[in-house]
């Protein structure tokens, strides 16, 4: 072997010696630590835990329902009755005022009934009295006269001519539908 080669093993076995000491050192604290921790901490950590548990128990918990049992019994004795008295506080004058609505709107519906039974009074004998005066009835029948001479001025058919025209064209319409009628004979025969 040459010098060379002897110092590389030398360095290996060092290296080699120093990793198993590391080793070693590291496998005797991690067993302390683990002989530490089941000891002590381990101990330590389950009567801390049954300390909460009975803790909870004993007070949270407790204290816990002992709140929601005053939340029901103070929602019982003081907020829904207070809210039953709003209620009733609300719904009384609602109710008078839709009372008071409701009557008012019957005693307009009459009182439209009535106004209207009158108007249509007033309106019959206005009519009544208007037909007594002579100069009304004149003035009817000459505005009566100058409306029916109204067509003749624009060139337009009165009612009789109209009449005679409507009569011209039925008959007309009848007189086509027997020449067809003895037309599809004529073919058949």
């Amino acid at each position: 072997m040459t010098k060379k080669a002897a110092e590389k093993k030398e360095q290996k076995e060092t290296k080699m010696a120093v990793t198993e000491k590391i080793q070693k050192a590291s496998e005797t604290v991690t067993g302390k630590i683990k002989t530490l921790n089941d000891k002590y901490l381990a101990d330590t950590v389950e009567k801390g835990k049954k300390t909460v548990q009975e803790y909870n128990e004993k007070y949270v918990s407790a204290n816990f329902e002992k709140g929601k049992k005053t939340l029901k019994e103070y929602n019982e004795k003081y907020i829904s009755p207070n809210v039953e008295k709003g209620k009733e506080y609300l719904e009384k004058p609602y109710k008078r005022i839709s009372k008071t609505v409701d009557g008012v709107l019957e005693r307009g519906r009459d009182m439209e009934k009535d106004a209207l039974k009158k108007l249509e009074g007033t309106m019959t004998r206005g009519r009544e009295l208007m037909y007594k005066l002579p100069l009304v009835e004149t003035v009817e029948k000459g505005v009566t006269k100058r409306l029916n001479a109204l067509p003749a001025l624009v060139n337009m058919p009165s009612k009789g001519e109209i009449e005679q025209l409507t009569l011209a064209m039925q008959t007309l319409s009848s007189n086509i539908e027997t020449l067809k009628h003895q037309k599809v004979a004529q073919k058949s025969a």
